[in-house]
């Protein structure tokens, strides 16, 4: 094993159009205040968010061939990032159009193209051997569930990694099958990280503490639900209970927020600090990188102890 954070999951595109809460009508065309073009995917998100405190990670993924995959790599090479994202020859690089507006949670069209093509052959025995590895963007590669998920934790595993996982939404609102896909997966994993909806979604629980519980007791390990602007609560071994509430910001863009938490809770577990602070700064992180702009949105290390 050796010193480090990989991260091993989706790296595509991501279009963001705000403020927009419904589509126009066939033939209509409604001018909207901003489209951005971004590196994105669970993946990339918490890769940058990871370089940007001072720690770029080793970032395992797949693009296409293609110009969105050059600007891509590009991106992330200037942040630090090198060497673990392949390139699928003749396939086209993933593309997540992401729809924002106040008062609404964000929602997204998905086209694949590379990202359908990831799998465990693509992930470099270095990226299972650095201390910490995060897996994430499950739902969203269709090779790297179930049996490959296994197998890529369990070697990460038998390296010593600490192994932590980010599922993320289930594209068909979590069918029994589904849930148990996952929850299979828990005895592998140190730290899993849904998000309070897809807590809530597997475990039938409506109180984020008792989910959060609930699949503990399934994991043997930590489990944080994130809960947004609440901040996360999170259960551990020996019946340890923990919350940690967000600062209050003013929300720029909240897509990618759940990313940049994994981000600052790998850095803060990486220097050995404590749960407790851990979970303090991993909210901290998120609630800052919501609030900054797609150009900016990135902080450092001394802005946030600033």
């Amino acid at each position: 094993m050796t010193d480090g954070i990989s991260v091993v999951g989706n790296v595509n595109v991501d279009v963001l159009i705000s403020p927009t809460s419904t589509l126009p009508p066939p033939g209509a065309e409604w001018p909207v205040d901003s489209i951005e073009l971004r590196p994105g995917g669970a993946a990339a998100n918490a890769g940058l968010t990871l370089a940007g405190l001072g720690s770029p990670p080793l970032v395992t993924g797949c693009v296409g061939d293609d110009d969105l995959g050059r600007l891509l790599l590009d991106e992330l090479a200037r942040a630090g990032i090198h060497g673990g994202v392949a390139v699928v020859s003749g396939a086209r690089t993933g593309v997540s159009v992401g729809f924002e507006a106040p008062g609404r949670d964000r929602s997204f069209f998905t086209s694949l193209g590379s990202l359908a093509s990831f799998d465990v052959s693509l992930v470099p025995e270095a990226a299972l051997e650095r201390r910490f590895v995060l897996l994430c963007g499950y739902n969203l590669l269709p090779r790297m569930r179930g049996d490959a998920a296994r197998q890529l934790l369990r070697r990460a595993h038998d390296n010593g990694a600490t192994t932590l996982f980010d599922a993320g939404w289930d594209l068909d609102d979590w069918p029994e099958p589904a849930r148990r896909e996952v929850t299979d997966l828990l005895p592998l994993v140190d730290v899993f990280l849904p998000n309070e909806a897809e807590a809530t979604a597997l475990t039938g629980e409506k109180d984020p503490f008792a989910s959060a519980c609930a699949l503990q007791g399934i994991s043997g390990g930590w489990v944080v639900v994130k809960r947004g602007a609440a901040g996360c609560v999170a259960a551990g071994p020996d019946g340890a209970e923990l919350t940690a509430p967000a600062p209050p910001v003013d929300v720029t863009d909240t897509t990618g927020a759940g990313d940049a938490f994994n981000a600052g809770l790998l850095h803060a577990l990486a220097r050995d600090l404590g749960w407790e602070e851990a979970l303090t700064f991993a909210t901290r992180v998120a609630s800052t990188v919501v609030s900054r702009p797609s150009a900016d949105r990135y902080p450092t290390l001394d802005e946030l102890v600033g």
